[in-house]
């Protein structure tokens, strides 16, 4: 596997592109190589299926044009933060070997993206301790990689942003990448409304939608943009050129 550039990690299929797919579209416009690693299947979704799931989940994988898509298969509404857990992530880090990191927020409603991100953070950590050994899936030992920078991404519970991505250019992708996940959303790649007989959820809800929209413009009017992805760093974030900082048209 040849390594990515971006690596983003959810605690279930769908939430990096409800948090950050417009980031991964941005770094393929780029000509990076990026990749996910969801770690669970979300198999306690109340809508849909493992089966449904899955075809969802490679839709949106080729809307975002991703070079790598793994699972961790952990059970869904029990993401321990076990050392057993964080070499199974470490694995696939070494594999990958990106510069930049995107996890879960630490602060967030559902519990498992709360231990997501503690288990990403940590396995970020131990992947560049050479003395913690993994082996890749043909026995050989991996060389340790430490991502260079770790992000996390806004899910529900709002944060204060370190960072804030333009992502106007490709915003009607990122919604399509969120809409390929019909049921758990109840809407179409173009937005629309599908009729169900499912439950309502949290994720289906009048509104939930639409205001994923708002609050990217919410970033955006931050920023001088139109539409805008924000990131929380537990570290500072360094810049070598002041003016690509800049992303205002009005003073």
């Amino acid at each position: 596997m040849q390594q990515v550039d971006l690596l983003a990690i959810g605690s279930h299929p769908d939430d990096v592109e409800l948090g950050a797919a417009g980031t991964m579209l941005l770094a393929k416009k780029l000509g990076k190589r990026t990749a996910i690693v969801d770690l669970t299947r979300g198999e306690l979704s109340t809508r849909g299926t493992l089966e449904t799931r899955e075809r969802e989940t490679r839709a949106a994988s080729a809307i975002l044009q991703l070079d790598a898509r793994h699972n961790l298969g952990l059970p869904d509404g029990n993401v321990e933060v076990s050392q057993e857990n964080m070499l199974a992530l470490v694995k696939y880090i070494r594999l990958l070997r990106p510069s930049v990191m995107l996890t879960p927020s630490s602060n967030e409603r559902h519990p498992d993206h709360e231990d997501g991100s503690r288990l990403a953070r940590r396995a970020a950590y131990y992947a560049g301790l050479a003395k913690i050994a993994t082996t890749d899936d043909d026995g050989k030992p991996q060389e340790r990689h430490r991502p260079l920078m770790v992000l996390e991404y806004m899910q529900t519970y709002a944060f204060e942003p370190k960072i804030i991505v333009d992502v106007t250019d490709v915003f009607e992708d990122r919604m399509r990448a969120v809409g390929a996940y019909a049921t758990q959303f109840g809407r179409s790649q173009t937005g629309e409304e599908i009729p169900s007989k499912e439950p309502q959820t949290f994720l289906t809800q009048s509104g939930y939608f639409e205001w994923i929209e708002a609050r990217a413009r919410t970033y955006g009017m931050m920023i001088g943009v139109k539409y805008g992805e924000p990131f929380a760093s537990k570290e500072p974030v360094g810049v070598r050129d002041f003016f690509t900082l800049v992303t205002r048209t009005v003073s």
